[in-house]
């Protein structure tokens, strides 16, 4: 796909510095092929490219927020077949691929350069790299591929691409073999990785199993995504208590709390995600009653009758908060036992999230019987939870192959003058994104069905 999927390696190495004042420095340098340990360790530690690049298109057509007459309408075009999931999406913008695709060529470098350059001292290298690259055609998988289905597989999985070389060419290899590939990178990843770097925005063993948790969410593989949430939970439980949190703050949460366990976000479709645009739908902030502390460290007043975000784990007002966390591995635990029918254990971790949530002096333990009450309550903290977090998008594509948890998305929207009204059911084609013209033309890789 040419350089459609890659950047130039003097092109990275040249800017391979931080661009976060809150995550580390990383030293600037310039080079031609990596030679050296160190030159690897920087190509890593490119937080622009490694940490920042996740694709916002994923957060664009959730029902998490929505967008007035008039900011829809100053919107790009991209921006607006999004959110109205337009079918044929003709403006889609390349940005979303090409993020993805430049950040595996990075981790296919750094592979390849630990092969040449053996034995190398810090192994973690090479762990961090099979991280960076499974999870990066995740959310490839997550944006331009069907669903995980274990008794049917489909042709349309991503390119996977497991060399920088940009001359071997790649077709799309079936959904099955896209997850396999994927998970075989963060497992194959963890016996590099250290428990939990000190650095987060460099991934460790927790980071490693806390991915596997979600990937496994949305393959609708709940014992597998429950056990890895217990392994990352094993190592490192903690999670803040929003009654310690100052709610007045333009954004009251900090990157580097209790909670991170790998730090990652994202700046593209900021425009349309930006909290001076994107509006909470109203039937979602009533969700929070008023002594959930979410409320206040969550949102913000615009005006009398609309709020926008200012919870981003990011720490700063990014499309959404792509990394890992311990609130979320709580989540999943508790499902999959809901699922389970292990109502105690269920309870316990949901009990114990929301006792961090709720003012101190209202708190009381939920106290639930039937499974398919918890259950749902479980999805309702999760949705109050794991907003603009990149996960919603996935979460509706899984849900809504369950009848019960089924939803079809509905927006109001006036174009020129006329309101119109645009629906999303459940498994339509519109959760599978079109792929980008510019890629249709430089390869051979046949479109998503529409």
């Amino acid at each position: 796909m040419k350089y459609i999927l890659y950047l130039s390696i003097i092109g990275i190495c040249l800017c391979c510095q931080s661009c976060t004042e809150f995550l580390d420095e990383k030293p600037q340098f310039s080079l031609g092929t990596p030679d050296k340990e160190e030159d690897l360790r920087a190509l890593l530690d490119f937080e622009s490219q490694i940490n920042l690049y996740y694709p916002g298109l994923i957060e664009l057509g959730t029902d998490d927020y929505y967008l007035s007459d008039a900011d829809f309408g100053k919107m790009q075009a991209s921006y607006q077949e999004a959110y109205i999931w337009d079918k044929d999406m003709l403006s889609m913008d390349v940005i979303y691929w090409r993020a993805c695709y430049n950040t595996i060529m990075i981790a296919n470098i750094v592979l390849e350069g630990v092969g040449r350059l053996q034995p190398i001292k810090n192994m973690d290298i090479q762990g961090e790299a099979m991280f960076v690259r499974g999870l990066a055609h995740f959310y490839i998988a997550q944006l331009y591929c069907p669903i995980f289905d274990k008794d049917a597989d489909s042709p349309y999985g991503a390119p996977i691409r497991l060399t920088s070389d940009f001359n071997v060419p790649v077709t799309r290899a079936t959904v099955h073999e896209t997850y396999r590939q994927i998970i075989d990178d963060i497992k194959g990843a963890i016996p590099y990785l250290k428990d939990q770097p000190a650095e987060i925005n460099r991934p460790g063993k927790r980071a490693a199993y806390a991915a596997l948790a979600r990937i496994y969410l949305s393959m609708a593989n709940y014992e597998q995504a429950g056990y890895y949430a217990n392994e990352s939970l094993k190592v490192n439980g903690d999670l803040m208590n929003f009654n310690e949190i100052d709610p007045t703050p333009s954004f009251p949460i900090f990157p580097k709390n209790v909670e991170m366990i790998y730090y990652g976000s994202t700046v593209s479709g900021s425009s349309a995600l930006h909290n001076s645009t994107a509006r909470i739908p109203k039937s979602l902030y009533a969700m929070y009653n008023e002594n959930d502390l979410r409320k206040v460290v969550y949102f913000k007043s615009v005006n009398a009758t609309e709020y926008a975000f200012k919870g981003y784990y990011s720490g700063r007002s990014a499309s959404y908060f792509a990394g890992f966390a311990n609130d979320e591995l709580y989540l999943i635990r508790a499902e999959y036992n809901a699922r389970l029918g292990s109502i105690e254990v269920a309870l316990a971790d949901l009990n114990k999230l929301l006792e961090n949530r709720v003012r101190k002096e209202s708190f009381n333990a939920l106290q639930l019987s039937d499974r398919k009450e918890l259950l749902r309550t479980i999805l309702n903290e999760r949705r109050k939870e794991m907003l603009f977090r990149g996960v919603r998008w996935s979460d509706l594509r899984r849900l809504n192959r369950e009848p019960e948890n089924a939803v079809t998305l509905m927006r109001e929207v006036k174009i020129n003058g006329e309101s119109r009204i645009f629906e999303l059911p459940p498994n339509d084609a519109q959760y599978v994104y079109p792929i980008p013209k510019e890629v249709l033309i430089q390869s051979n890789i046949p479109q998503n069905p529409r």
